[in-house]
């Protein structure tokens, strides 16, 4: 409460704020390119920020840790504060916002005033306030300005590698990743996502929150909007990515810094503040031991999903040597499935609606009737598929068993067997939770009790949501 009131009354932070976000989005640093000297212009400035406020460097006596890609050479900033307790100060809370951006789209400047100047602010405030309250952390906690994310988070990736090298990595409880954090008035809202990492993560953002909206999500979900927590999770270290949506002109030349929500930008700070600082002094802060799927390199055991789809089906006569043309139908249904690895097994209950044309005997050539199924299918599928569990391939092979509710020719009962045997064979992918695939059934019993011998083949193409 007291460190609230405190944070409550710098009048100052705000304006500090203001000016940082300025400088770092500024024309005259051309979008602060990776590996650019207008990059390191915005490294400077935040590394004279962190100097002026008695920051420590956290490797090597020095705050700059160069590494290469491509023959090209990039810089994080890495300082720390360390703890106060002789046993807890060798564990870390991690902070981190990265300072590249994209440089210009054609002819015009991508300033990334919220991506990422929003964040690079918040971290240059945040680590002042955990500065000035440095004798209340018991865990020391590591401040770290990225370079290169737009690149492929490669400032993040070098950091954590070079810990996992040192064998600081595991004492890492938390990573936290500030990124795109000015939008908070038109966003409507603060988005955390990684509690599940954390014992009792929801509470700790909740307690915390000081009169703001928090939409809070347990693991990470989204493969196309990485941040720079993926390394550290990857290595099963507990991540919280903070942000204000996209909402704001993401890599686009009208991401300024006259858009910022400075009000919202303080609150966001304070917030980020207060959470660091309980994480650095609560002695029983620790991890869930649960990563987002995304990072376990890994399927999921377990999953249950919905999908739907339209199909065609078409009546095949084998001893006549004919096969009526299809007609369209719909399908819709769940699935259950077991993953182990590359194999999969999956059984699945389907409502079917199959049309098809029945040949006309009066006219074979010239005219056909209409042929109309309802019925439930449930295939069992053995599947082969990619490891990774937010984007991948899989094919497979299976049984049926199709239990027909009701047919009819023409709107006319017909005498089909209550019960079709038969086997599939499908293909697929899944990115995320969604999913899209094609399966064809081929039956081996008679669709009628006696004459004429015919079986209905049909092919489905179904879209869906794994849970």
């Amino acid at each position: 409460m007291a460190f609230a009131m405190a944070m409550a009354q710098d009048t100052d932070r705000r304006a500090r704020l203001e000016k940082h976000l300025y400088y770092l989005a500024s024309d005259s640093l051309h979008g602060r390119k990776a590996g650019t000297e207008d990059g390191a212009k915005a490294r400077a400035y935040i590394l004279q920020q962190w100097k002026d406020m008695g920051l420590q460097p956290f490797m090597d006596d020095s705050f700059e840790i160069p590494f290469e890609r491509n023959g090209i050479l990039y810089t994080n900033l890495v300082a720390v504060i360390p703890g106060s307790d002789g046993s807890l100060r060798d564990e870390y809370i991690l902070l981190g916002a990265h300072y590249d951006h994209i440089g210009y789209k054609g002819n015009e400047i991508c300033n990334g005033a919220d991506d990422n100047a929003s964040g690079s602010s918040a971290l240059i405030e945040v680590a002042r306030m955990l500065q000035n309250r440095r004798s209340s952390l018991e865990r020391s906690v590591i401040i770290a300005a990225f370079d290169a994310e737009e690149l492929g988070l490669w400032g993040s990736d070098d950091l954590s590698a070079r810990m996992a090298a040192t064998g600081s990595l595991e004492n890492v409880k938390c990573m936290m990743s500030i990124d795109m954090v000015g939008w908070y008035e038109k966003n409507g809202r603060l988005e955390l996502v990684g509690a599940g990492t954390m014992n009792g993560g929801r509470e700790l953002l909740e307690d915390n929150a000081g009169g703001l909206n928090l939409k809070i999500e347990d693991f990470e979900t989204a493969i196309l909007t990485a941040t720079d927590t993926r390394s550290f999770a990857q290595n099963r270290v507990p991540t919280l990515h903070v942000n204000t949506g996209l909402k704001s002109p993401y890599h686009k030349p009208a991401d300024d810094a006259d858009l910022i929500d400075y009000e919202g930008l303080d609150s966001i700070t304070c917030f980020i503040s207060r959470v660091a600082e309980q994480m650095a002094s609560d002695p029983e802060f620790a991890p869930s031991g649960k990563i987002a799927t995304i990072h376990t390199g890994d399927n999921k055991p377990f999953e249950l999903g919905v999908s739907g789809g339209f199909s065609t089906s078409s009546m095949e006569f084998p001893n006549a040597g004919l096969t009526a043309k299809g007609r369209f139908g719909w399908t819709a249904g769940i699935t259950a499935q077991y993953n182990s690895k590359w194999r999969g097994y999956r059984l699945g209950a389907f409502y079917e609606k199959a049309v098809s044309t029945f040949p006309d005997q009066t006219d074979l050539f010239n005219s056909s009737l209409t042929y109309r199924q309802t019925s439930v299918r449930i295939p069992f599928t053995f599947l082969i598929q990619t490891r990774d569990p937010m984007a991948r391939l899989y094919m497979g092979l299976g049984a049926d068993a199709n239990i027909i509710l009701d047919s009819s020719l023409e709107n006319a009962a017909c005498g089909t067997r209550d019960m079709q045997w038969g086997t599939h064979f499908l293909f697929g992918a899944k990115l995320g939770h969604f999913f899209i695939e094609d399966s064809f059934f081929s039956p081996f019993t008679n669709l009628f009790d006696g004459d004429p011998k015919a079986v209905l083949s049909v092919t489905t193409c179904r879209i869906g949501w794994i849970f």
